[in-house]
C-alpha cells in the first residue's frame, strides 16, 4: 500500500513548471482539459482563452459542474468534484471565475461563465474533477471488523491511497456514502486543528471535499484510529477457557451486548467462527454457561445461511425477549477429525485461512489427542491409530508438532516445535479415535490428564461430581475407569473456573471394586441444601509427569517432579549429563547440553522428590533410574538439578540502535545463528515483532553485513500462519541446518514499536559469550512505566511474553516481583491494565505467594495459560527503587546494593580518611617487623596469610582471566550454594 494521503495529492503529481500540454481535438473541447493527473479523465479543471491556459476560479464547485465538465471531455459521469490547495509555487494565474451550471448542459460553455479575468482569485483552491473513466474505484474501510469500520481508503487503478486525519464531519461523509448510517467515531478528535481534508459533513460524496496541500505535512496516519458507523457488526466469545469459545457478544456500533440462546442456530455459529478464525462450530451453549453478560441483550436476531464471510453479512429478523441467564455461548474448533465413523474420529486436520490441511502424525500422542477430544466435545481420547490410518487427504500435511500435556484447553496453547521440524513422510496423517459422550468420566482443572476435578457425562452433556465424604474408594473406581493406575488421593476439589457446569452425580458411595463409578450407590439429583456438597477430585498414578521451570522456555529449567498430586524438585547430588539426558529425551527437547546444579534457575519450593539419581542416559523416564525413595534425601531447595536441552529456543535482534532493531538471531543447540529472509512475508514479521515486545508490524531492511555474522545461519523458509497468538516456534521452516543460507540472505528487522527496557527477549544481550549466561535473568519483566521497576509485569514462557492477571494480585505478590527485579521495596500492587493492555497470553491467574518466593514463577497458581482474564485485567508493579541499565543482570538476591545506597557522604570521607591512615600504620609495622626478623618474619606472615584465605574459600576457588562466561557463572553457583538459606524458610522436615 503507498503512503499517499488522498488520490488527489496533486502537490507530489503538480509540475507546473513543465509545459502543459492539452487535448487535441479542435473547437470548444480543445480549450477545456483536465491536468497533472495520470489520467485524462481526473484533475485540475483548466480552460484556454486567447490562447493561454488557465483555472477555474469558482467559491462554489459541485457535482454539477463537474458533471458537464465529465461529460464534454468523454469521460462519464462525474464520481466527485473536491476542490484542492496547491502547495506554495504551484498556483497559475485565473482566466474564469464563477461558473455555475444545471448539470445537464452538454458543455462548460453552456454554463453561466460569469467573467473571463486574470485577476487574482479570492481564495486559495482550484477546483477539480473526477469523472467515471478516470483513476478512481472505490473508497473503503480496512482493517476493521466489518465494512462498516476500519481505517479510510481510496482504491484506485494504480493503487490503495490512506485517508489521514479526518474529523467527525468527515467520516460521517464516509459512513453516509458506505451506507452505514452515521459516524459514531472518527479517526482524530482534537479540535482547532487545521485539517489537510476539510468536508462539511453534509456532502454526498467524500470526493467533494476540501483538499489543503500546504497542511499535508502535519498527517500522521500512525495517530488515527478507525472511522466506526452506526451500522457495524462485530462479534466475540467472552469468558472461555480459549479464545474460540465463550459468550456469544455482538458489537452494534460501539455498544456490546448479548443474544438470546434461542437465536442461535448452527449455521450462524459456524459464521461466527469463521468470522474469528476460530474454524467449525462445535456446539452451542444455553443458560449463560461462561457467564451472564452486562450490557444490552438485542432483539435483533441473525439467521445466517452458513456461507457468510462475517456477521454483518447476515439476514435479520425481529428476535426473542430473555434476559442474561440465556444468553448464548458457543465453541468452535479450528481442529476437526474427517473420514470416520463419526465426528469423534478420524483423520485430524486443522484449518488456516479457510483451507483444510491434515496435521503430520510423527510426534502425535495420546496427550495431544486428549486435548483434542475435549476441545471437540468428544470426550477422550481412546487410541491413536498409525498414521494414515484415515486416510492421507488431498493437501500437503502441516508439520505441526504439538507438546501437550493433556490438560490444555486448546491444541494452540500447547507448547510448539514447528519451526526447524522435517517434511512430513507423504501419507503420514494423525488420526484420533475419541470415546464420544456416552457414560463418560473426564478429569478437569489438574496438572495432567489423570488428575484434577471429576466430571461425568451421562446424556451427552458435562456434569459435577459432588459428594460430602469423598474417599480413596471413590478415587480408585475414577482412576480404574480412566486407565490412570491406582489411586493415590482423593480430595475436594475447588469448582470450575470458567463457567457454570450442572450437577451430574452426587452423595457417591463406593467400595472401590465398581468397573464404572455410575455402578455405586449414587444420586443423580441433588437431595440436600446447595453448597453443602463439594467436587470430588483424584491424583491417579498415571499423573506422575516431569517439566523444566523457571527457565526461558519449555527445554530449560529447574527440573520438577508431580508426584502424588505436588510439585517438587530433584536435589543436584550425583547430577550429570546422563540424568539430564532422560530429562530432555522424557520431554522430547533434544539432548542436553548441560546439567547446571545449585538451584541454577533459582530455588524451587516444596517437596525435594528424588536425591542421588544414577541414570544410564537411556532410561524412557527420570522415575525409572536408580535413586533412593521418593522424598527421601539430604539437601535443600538451593541444591535443585536443572537442564539445557538441545532444544530450547529463544529470539533476538542483534546490532541496532535499539531492542527492536537489527540482525535476526534464533538460539537453537546451545548457539545463536542467523535467521534467512528467504519466503518471510508481512504475517511473519508480525509474529516476530509482536513475539519481541516490539509492536505489531515489521519490515525488511535490504542492509549488507559488513562482516558482522555468527558464522552460523539456523534457518531459512520461514512460512507463518495466521493462527491465534501464534510464536515463531509455530511456524513451518525448512529443517535445523547451521548453514541455511549466506550472510547476503540474512535477514535485518525494523519493527514498528520501540523497546520499553533494555531487553526484549530472555536471551537478547549479545554481550554474553555463553547462550546460557544471561537466559535465567531476563524471564521477568515490567512494561510502561517510568522506568525498569514500574509497568505491567510480563512472563516469558514457552517461546513467548504474556501478562499476568489481576485476580489476587498483591503487595506481597508485588514484592516477590520487585526483589527478583532488584528493584527494592514494592510500593503498589496495580490491577485492571493500569499500565495498559498487553498482548499475547495471560500466563498466570490467581497468583498467590508468600512473599519470600525467589521467582514469581514459583508462588502458587493456576496452570500456565489457564485463566479466565482479558488483557484489560493485566497486573503491575510499583517498586522503590530505579532499574539500572545491565547487560546480564545477576539475580537480585545477589546483587549488593550501590555504595550511595549504603553511605552518605560524611561516612564516606570518613572511610577514606580512616583507610588511608590505616595504609600509614601498616607500613609503620611492617617496617618494624621487617627490623625484627629480617630473615624470615616477613616471608612468615605471608605464608600464614596465604593458608588463612585458602581455608576460607577452598570451595569457591577464584577463576582465571582465561576462563569463559559459563565458567564463571558455575562459580558464582557455587559461592551460592555456601551461603546459608533464611532462617524462617520452611524446610521439607518442618512440613
Amino acid at each position: 500500500m503507498r503512503t499517499t494521503l488522498w488520490p488527489l495529492s496533486l502537490g507530489s503529481l503538480l509540475t507546473l513548471g513543465a509545459a502543459l500540454t492539452g487535448t487535441s481535438s479542435e473547437g470548444d473541447q480543445g480549450n477545456l482539459r483536465l491536468a497533472h493527473r495520470q489520467s485524462t479523465c481526473d484533475g485540475v479543471v483548466l480552460v484556454r482563452h486567447q490562447g493561454e491556459w488557465g483555472h477555474l476560479c469558482n467559491l462554489e464547485w459541485t457535482l454539477a459542474e463537474a458533471s458537464v465538465v465529465c461529460r464534454q471531455l468523454g469521460c462519464g459521469p462525474a464520481v466527485g468534484a473536491p476542490k484542492y490547495v496547491p502547495l506554495p509555487g504551484e498556483m497559475v494565474r485565473p482566466w474564469l471565475h464563477n461558473v455555475s451550471c444545471w448539470g445537464n448542459e452538454s458543455s462548460l460553455w453552456e454554463c453561466s461563465l460569469g467573467a473571463w479575468s486574470q485577476r487574482a482569485c479570492p481564495h486559495e483552491w482550484v477546483v477539480v474533477a473526477l469523472c467515471a473513466n478516470g483513476t478512481f474505484r472505490e473508497i473503503r474501510l480496512v482493517k476493521g471488523h466489518s465494512p462498516c469500520a476500519g481505517l479510510p481508503e481510496i482504491m484506485n487503478v494504480n493503487g490503495v491511497d490512506r485517508l489521514c486525519g479526518l474529523h467527525v464531519e468527515e467520516a460521517t461523509v464516509f459512513c453516509r456514502e458506505l451506507q452505514c448510517g452515521h459516524a459514531l467515531q472518527a479517526p482524530r478528535q482534537d479540535v482547532g486543528v487545521s485539517k489537510y481534508m476539510t468536508c462539511k459533513g453534509t456532502e454526498s460524496t467524500i470526493r467533494n471535499c476540501r483538499l489543503n496541500n500546504k497542511l499535508r505535512g502535519g498527517c500522521n496516519l500512525l495517530l488515527d484510529a478507525e472511522v466506526i458507523c452506526s451500522g457495524h457488526v462485530e462479534a466475540r466469545l467472552v469468558g472461555g477457557e480459549h479464545s474460540c469459545a465463550g459468550r456469544l457478544e455482538v458489537l452494534r456500533g460501539l455498544t456490546w451486548g448479548t443474544i438470546c440462546h434461542a437465536d442461535l442456530d448452527l449455521p450462524t455459529a459456524h459464521v461466527v467462527c469463521r468470522e474469528l478464525g476460530c474454524g467449525i462450530a462445535v456446539s452451542t451453549l444455553g443458560g449463560a454457561q461462561f457467564g451472564q453478560g452486562s450490557g444490552p441483550v438485542w432483539l435483533e436476531a441473525f439467521r445466517c445461511v452458513g456461507n457468510e464471510s462475517l456477521l454483518f453479512h447476515c439476514p435479520r429478523e425481529p428476535g426473542h425477549h430473555c434476559g442474561h441467564e440465556q444468553d448464548a455461548a458457543l465453541t468452535c474448533s479450528e481442529f476437526r477429525l474427517v473420514n470416520g465413523s463419526s465426528d469423534c474420529e478420524g483423520r485430524v486436520e486443522l484449518q488456516v485461512q479457510g483451507t483444510w490441511a491434515p496435521v503430520c502424525a510423527a510426534n502425535w500422542d495420546l496427550a495431544d489427542a486428549m486435548v483434542l477430544c475435549h476441545q471437540l466435545n468428544c470426550g477422550n481420547a481412546v487410541s491413536v491409530p498409525p498414521g494414515g490410518h484415515f486416510g492421507d487427504g488431498d493437501d500437503l500435511i502441516w508439520p505441526d508438532i504439538f507438546h501437550c500435556v493433556g490438560t490444555e484447553p486448546h491444541l494452540l496453547h500447547c507448547a510448539a516445535s514447528t519451526l526447524g521440524a522435517h517434511g512430513c513422510v507423504l501419507g503420514n496423517t494423525a488420526s484420533t479415535i475419541c470415546s464420544g459422550l456416552q457414560d463418560i468420566l473426564r478429569l478437569r482443572d489438574g496438572q495432567s490428564y489423570c488428575d484434577g476435578r471429576v466430571e461425568i457425562s451421562l446424556d451427552g452433556s458435562w456434569g459435577r461430581v459432588l459428594d460430602d465424604a469423598w474417599d480413596l474408594h471413590g478415587a480408585s473406581v475414577v482412576c480404574r475407569q480412566l486407565g490412570c493406575g491406582e489411586a493415590q488421593r482423593a480430595y475436594d476439589a475447588p469448582a470450575p473456573i470458567f463457567r457454570r457446569v450442572p450437577v451430574g452425580l452426587s452423595q457417591v458411595r463406593c467400595l472401590g471394586s465398581e468397573t464404572r463409578l455410575v455402578h455405586c450407590n449414587v444420586s443423580t439429583s441433588l437431595l440436600v441444601p446447595a453448597g453443602t456438597l463439594r467436587d470430588a477430585g483424584v491424583v491417579c498414578s498415571g499423573s506422575l509427569r516431569v517439566r523444566l521451570a523457571a527457565g526461558p522456555g519449555r527445554c530449560a529449567g529447574r527440573v520438577e517432579l508431580f508426584y502424588q498430586g505436588s510439585w517438587g524438585t530433584v536435589c543436584d547430588d550425583a547430577w550429570d549429563l546422563q540424568d539430564a539426558q532422560v530429562v530432555c529425551r522424557q520431554l522430547d527437547c533434544g539432548h542436553a547440553l548441560s546439567a547446571p546444579r545449585n538451584a541454577h534457575f533459582g530455588a524451587g519450593t516444596g517437596h525435594i522428590w528424588m536425591d542421588e539419581l544414577h541414570c544410564l542416559g537411556n532410561e524412557s523416564s527420570l522415575w525409572k533410574c536408580q535413586s533412593g525413595s521418593w522424598g527421601q534425601h539430604d539437601c535443600r531447595h538451593k541444591e535443585d538439578a536443572g537442564v539445557f536441552c538441545s532444544e530450547s529456543v529463544a529470539l533476538r535482534l542483534r546490532g541496532g540502535t535499539s531492542g527492536c532493531v537489527g540482525w535476526l538471531d534464533v538460539l537453537y543447540n546451545g548457539s545463536w545463528g542467523a535467521v534467512c529472509s528467504n519466503a518471510l512475508r508481512d504475517i511473519s514479521l508480525s509474529i516476530i515483532c509482536r513475539q519481541l515486545g516490539c509492536g505489531d508490524q515489521g519490515w525488511l531492511e535490504n542492509r549488507p553485513s559488513s562482516g558482522a555474522g555468527l558464522g552460523i545461519s539456523w534457518v531459512d523458509n520461514i512460512k507463518c500462519r495466521n493462527l491465534h497468538n501464534a510464536t515463531l516456534w509455530q511456524c513451518p521452516s525448512a529443517p535445523w541446518n547451521p548453514h541455511s543460507c549466506t550472510q547476503e540472505e540474512e535477514v535485518w528487522i525494523n519493527c514498528e514499536g520501540t523497546p520499553q527496557i533494555a531487553l526484549q527477549d530472555p536471551a537478547q544481550t549479545p554481550n554474553c559469550s555463553s547462550p546460557f549466561g544471561c537466559l535465567e535473568n531476563s524471564v521477568l519483566r515490567v512494561l510502561g512505566g517510568e522506568d525498569g521497576c514500574s509497568g505491567r509485569v510480563e512472563l516469558w514462557h514457552a517461546g513467548s511474553w504474556g501478562t499476568v492477571c489481576d485476580d489476587s494480585w498483591d503487595l506481597v505478590d508485588a514484592e516477590v516481583v520487585c526483589r527478583q527485579l532488584g528493584c527494592g521495596q514494592a510500593l503498589a500492587a496495580l490491577g485492571e491494565a493500569s499500565f495498559g493492555p498487553g498482548v499475547g497470553p495471560v500466563w498466570l491467574d490467581e497468583v498467590e505467594c508468600l512473599g519470600s518466593e525467589v521467582t514469581l514463577e514459583a508462588c502458587q497458581a493456576e496452570p500456565w495459560g489457564h485463566g479466565d482474564c482479558t488483557h484489560k485485567e493485566d497486573a503491575g508493579v510499583r517498586c522503590a527503587v530505579k532499574a539500572q541499565p545491565s547487560l546480564c543482570p545477576t539475580a537480585p538476591s545477589l546483587t549488593p546494593p550501590s555504595v550511595a545506597e549504603v553511605w552518605k557522604l560524611s561516612e564516606i570521607a570518613c572511610l577514606v580518611l580512616g583507610c588511608l591512615l590505616g595504609i600509614v600504620f601498616l607500613v609503620m609495622i611492617a617496617q618494624w617487623c621487617h627490623i625484627r626478623d629480617a630473615s624470615m618474619g616477613a616471608g612468615m606472615l605471608g605464608h600464614l596469610q596465604s593458608e588463612g584465605i585458602y581455608e576460607d574459600i577452598e570451595v569457591d576457588p577464584v577463576p582465571k582471566k582465561e576462563e569463559n562466561t559459563v565458567s564463571r557463572l558455575l562459580m558464582l553457583e557455587e559461592g551460592y550454594d555456601d551461603a546459608e538459606e533464611p532462617e524462617d524458610q520452611p524446610t521439607e522436615n518442618d512440613e
